[in-house]
């Protein structure tokens, strides 16, 4: 008894000392503002929600990596239900609810409920595990030391859908003024999170995706962490494999490269769900179910392709813990289970409908940005990147140490990745199928079980000579390269707290603290060389805009009319879409002008429109000195009123129209150039 006051003393203590830092941080800048903002939007509603239906039966950490993806799931959820009855989030709306949840947290914080307590070895590790969390958020934030813009192709579309949310208080499903796309088929769930914090901050959108993209990045290695020790039963995962996310692998820090901030943040989301789907299979009460529904749901509106990737683990942990129960259990469990993915989707039946009326499949519109069957090529550079083959080599032996131990940790992995990889490779079922069929064939011939023996005989029919299955869009062979971080950190972690354990065991009790120190040594050593030996990040290749171009848009902001029409450079990219190559691409976003290479959802358009610009683009991808002319008719056409250049950059430059009739030159500053037309 006398423990448990002096540990609600302690905890509010730290609750003390934490409001005096938000409150600090929050006066001192706006940035402080997001990361106090950041801070009670992330938890705050994850937290409540889960005290109200569940018994707290983890740790802190899976509890806050619940909390994480509970948080942005009812976020989304509410600004989904919102949309189809045509109310904004108002600003009174935003505040008095983030008050009160704020109010709200504070006070059950205080009363203490609910605090499990920690297991010997745990404190420790969990030390260990926030020293990783704050050296990758360090390193994280060197990263964009000096950027002017997120980087590449998906961060210009993910600045407009959160100035559109910011500007209107709904959801982005009209992309209108910006550009003539309406029901959206495009997830959203992170922006209207980050339209969230941009409103409660006062941080510009473009800055608020920057940061904030960088914290979701550090925030992997706790909840990669909270899987492993969920998974394994052993605290020493925990660190180990924060250190693989955070220092070690090159994935998720490259996301910067190319702005995957949804699919990021969907992976982020992804622990908490195979926690709480953990949960409520072992039995912990019906409150768990209702957290896996709510928790699928916001998920399906963060990032689509990550529900596959989780997907595929749910059925895996499934798998594992059915082998392991008499049938009445497992029956009762997939019922369950059944309702919560029904409760799912009626929870996001607005978002389904209107999928439904756009078609998931490409191949039923001409709009969107899916790629053809070369798309899903495996990038071999991609796959051994940087420590990946050492990392590969870890895992895998970690895999074979778990399974020599009877973990079912290191199966539920082993059969997660080997689904991804079927998935995204659909034409491997064909040579599978058939193998198991035999299995069960000569298995019903021996016991006479004539229904095994006529499944099986159906499976070997389901061979490459009789059935090709086609290439799926949702799920590539590089989304779950990209991916691949996750399962392996859990494995390395896993791996370690297994061999660690054995030496623990063997030795003298007087050599176990060498043991420690050892270990301790070694994660510093290995960060330490992580961070020395990973590739750059960014990648200079896929940053577009610069520090001048940033001066260059504000001045247009300020300078140009609401509706002039710029002409900028364009290059290739998907079948479906062109890119550009500078600042110009930006106009859009961030002065809200109109642009003859638009941010690439222009593809969910109108067929004629998108046909239209996609001529336009190719047109100046195609540019040569010697057809000048056909850049002055597009610019007749086009009605284009004003010109953005950077010189070097793209197939069209600032020669072509310097002192050439018709076009006078308004600006010129660090190589970039706008010019009126005249």
């Amino acid at each position: 008894m006398q423990s448990v006051v002096q540990d609600l003393r302690q905890q509010r203590r730290l609750l003390v000392v934490g409001v005096v830092l938000a409150l600090v941080a929050g006066l001192a800048a706006p940035q402080g503002r997001l990361v106090v903002a950041m801070a009670v939007l992330l938890v705050a509603p994850g937290y409540l929600v889960e005290r109200s239906l569940v018994r707290a039966s983890l740790p802190w950490l899976p509890r806050l990596t619940i909390w994480l993806g509970l948080s942005v799931s009812l976020v989304a959820l509410l600004y989904q239900w919102l949309w189809p009855l045509g109310l904004p989030v108002s600003t009174p709306m935003l505040w008095v609810g983030s008050l009160l949840l704020g109010g709200a947290t504070l006070v059950t914080v205080w009363r203490g409920r609910d605090a499990v307590p920690p297991s010997p070895q745990w404190p420790l590790m969990a030390l260990l595990t926030l020293a990783v969390f704050g050296f990758t958020l360090l390193q994280r934030m060197t990263e964009i030391d000096g950027m002017a813009l997120p980087p590449w192709v998906d961060s210009v579309h993910h600045t407009l859908l959160v100035r559109i949310t910011v500007e209107t208080g709904m959801a982005p499903h009209s992309l209108e003024p910006y550009l003539p796309v309406n029901d959206l088929p495009y997830h959203w769930g992170y922006h209207v999170v980050i339209a969230t914090l941009v409103r409660l901050s006062g941080v510009a959108p473009v800055e608020a995706i920057l940061l904030t993209g960088q914290i979701f990045n550090a925030l992997h290695t706790l909840t990669v962490a909270s899987l492993a020790l969920v998974l394994w039963r052993r605290p020493v995962a925990a660190p180990v494999a924060a250190l693989v996310v955070g220092l070690l692998s090159l994935m998720p820090a490259y996301y910067l490269s190319w702005g995957r901030y949804t699919q990021l943040v969907g992976l982020l989301m992804l622990p908490g769900l195979a926690l709480v789907w953990h949960q409520a299979l072992r039995g912990y009460g019906r409150g768990w179910w209702v957290l896996v529904a709510l928790l699928m749901a916001g998920l399906s509106l963060v990032h689509m392709r990550v529900v596959f990737f989780a997907g595929a683990l749910l059925v895996a942990q499934a798998l594992l813990w059915a082998s392991m129960r008499p049938w009445p259990v497992v029956r009762s469990a997939l019922r369950d289970a059944f309702v919560a993915t029904v409760a799912a989707g009626v929870l996001t039946l607005p978002w389904i409908l209107l999928l439904v009326r756009r078609t998931l499949l490409p191949a039923a519109t001409s709009g969107g940005l899916a790629g053809n069957e070369d798309y899903n090529a495996l990038n071999e550079g991609l796959l051994w990147v940087d420590h990946t083959r050492l990392l590969v080599a870890l895992a895998l032996s970690s895999a074979l140490i778990g399974l020599w131990y009877r973990q079912r940790a290191a199966a539920i992995v082993v059969l997660w990745v080997g689904l991804l990889v079927v998935m995204a490779n659909p034409w491997l079922t064909p040579y599978l199928l058939p193998a198991m069929g035999l299995v069960m064939l000569l298995n019903g011939l021996r016991v006479r079980h004539l229904a095994l023996s006529l499944v099986g005989l159906g499976l070997l029919l389901l061979n490459p000579f009789f059935v090709r299955l086609p290439y799926l869009w949702l799920l590539t062979n590089d989304a779950v390269v990209i991916s691949l971080f996750l399962p392996l950190a859990v494995l390395i972690g896993g791996g370690a707290a297994l061999v660690s354990e054995q030496l623990v065991r063997v030795v003298r009790p007087v050599l176990r603290p060498a043991i420690y120190a050892t270990g301790l040594i070694g994660l510093v050593a290995a960060g330490i060389w992580g961070i020395q030996t990973m590739s750059e990040v960014p990648n200079t290749v896929t940053v577009l805009a610069t520090p001048a171009d940033r001066v260059a848009l504000d001045w247009v902001a300020t300078n140009t009319p609401s509706e002039a029409r710029f002409l900028v450079n364009a290059a290739p990219w998907l079948p479906a879409a062109r890119r550009g190559v500078d600042g110009g691409w930006w106009l859009s976003p961030l002065a809200g002008r109109w642009t003859t290479v638009p941010p690439v959802l222009f593809s969910y358009g109108d067929p004629a429109y998108v046909a239209h610009m996609h001529a336009l683009g190719d047109r100046i991808i195609n540019h040569t000195p010697e057809n000048r002319q056909d850049i002055f008719d597009l610019i007749a056409s086009e009605s284009i009123t004003h010109i953005y250049l950077v010189e070097g950059r793209g197939p069209l430059q600032p020669t072509l129209f310097a002192n050439t009739p018709g076009f006078r030159q308004i600006y010129a500053d660090n190589g970039v150039f706008i010019f009126a037309v005249e």
